[in-house]
């Protein structure tokens, strides 16, 4: 009796084991030091549970490795939703579903063009993310705050040069910039990697030479040494992805944010609930909720002017309401 009690029990904990939805995360990069992985990694921690199974596996800077190991992961045939990251990785992600037709695919903050059956993607409106840090910045090198010299120079700096940068990032940036004043000027620099604070001192350091007040730090781990170098020199920096003003209030005035982790867990969610829309593909911005910025942040409030904060309050309704606005670059 005892023995058929034992078995009873082992093949109960076998066919729950079985029966809990179990999702594979490949990391195109590494979690630590990394605001987004860091905000992924959060998100899909808090869906485990013991109906859902997360394994998260690390993919590190070498990109030439992330599609066999997203090969290696789908051939273990072992996980429900299969979810990886950014604008690099679509071709992979259609080589690999073509590979493996059975499993389900999901691409976050990238977007397949021809979505395969068994591939889901979504991306963020990073045009209208990256328009509002011009916005800001461009209020903030006009202002009189301490850092802000006479001069109107912004800079941005970019961990690395990809196809989401070149194309959509720098040009919305500038163009936030120039909706404000259009004389004033935009410095651009590209780190190289997503991990030297050094080199990304550097370059903040000829930025703020050539007359630049504030620059938005698109650049990683790279962006600790942006920050560093504003601190030394009493001027500013603008951050994407998740809140770091904690890091250096009187340095970083305001933050732009994804919220990639509710992404991570509602798409996680639905495609559990079998409602994920399969063979499709779309954009989520500031109506969807998913882009936002730090405007209820105390050091914000106290650290930047109410004039400028209303302002970008005024333009974050208006993108909501109708959109990006139609730029006139003749």
């Amino acid at each position: 009796m005892r023995r058929a009690i034992l078995l009873f029990s082992l093949l109960l904990a076998v066919t729950f084991a079985a029966s809990k939805f179990s999702v594979g995360i490949l990391i195109t990069g590494e979690i630590g030091g990394n605001a987004i992985y860091e905000l992924v990694q959060k998100g899909a921690l808090e869906m485990a549970s013991e109906e859902i199974e997360i394994k998260i596996v690390e993919g590190g800077y070498n990109q030439s490795k992330w599609e066999q190991m997203l090969i290696s992961l789908a051939a273990l045939g072992r996980y429900d939703l299969l979810m990886t990251f950014t604008e690099g990785m679509p071709a992979s992600v259609n080589k690999v579903a073509e590979m493996f037709p059975n499993q389900k695919f999901a691409l976050l903050d990238g977007i397949i063009e021809n979505p395969l059956p068994n591939t889901y993607s979504v991306a963020f409106k990073d045009d209208e993310m990256t328009f509002l840090a011009g916005i800001f910045a461009a209020l903030i090198t006009s202002s009189s705050l301490p850092g802000a010299n006479e001069e109107k120079v912004v800079g941005l700096i970019a961990g690395d040069t990809y196809p989401a940068m070149t194309n959509v990032m720098r040009p919305s940036f500038e163009n936030g910039v120039k909706t404000v004043d259009p004389s004033i000027r935009v410095f651009f620099g590209v780190v190289g990697s997503w991990s030297d604070p050094a080199r990304g001192s550097e370059l903040a350091a000829k930025q703020f030479d050539a007359g630049a007040d504030v620059i938005l730090s698109i650049a990683g781990g790279s962006g600790i040494g942006v920050i560093e170098e504003a601190s030394v020199r009493g001027k500013y920096v603008i951050t994407v992805d998740s809140n770091m003003i904690s890091m250096n209030p009187s340095v970083i005035l305001g933050s732009f944010l994804k919220h990639i982790d509710v992404l991570v867990k509602n798409t996680i969610a639905d495609a559990k609930a079998g409602t994920l829309p399969f063979g499709t593909s779309k954009r989520v911005g500031i109506a969807e909720g998913m882009i936002d910025y730090t405007h209820d942040d105390p050091n914000f409030v106290r650290n930047v002017p109410d004039d400028i904060r209303a302002q970008l309050a005024e333009w974050f309704e208006k993108i909501k309401a109708e959109g990006l606005p139609k730029i006139n670059n003749e």
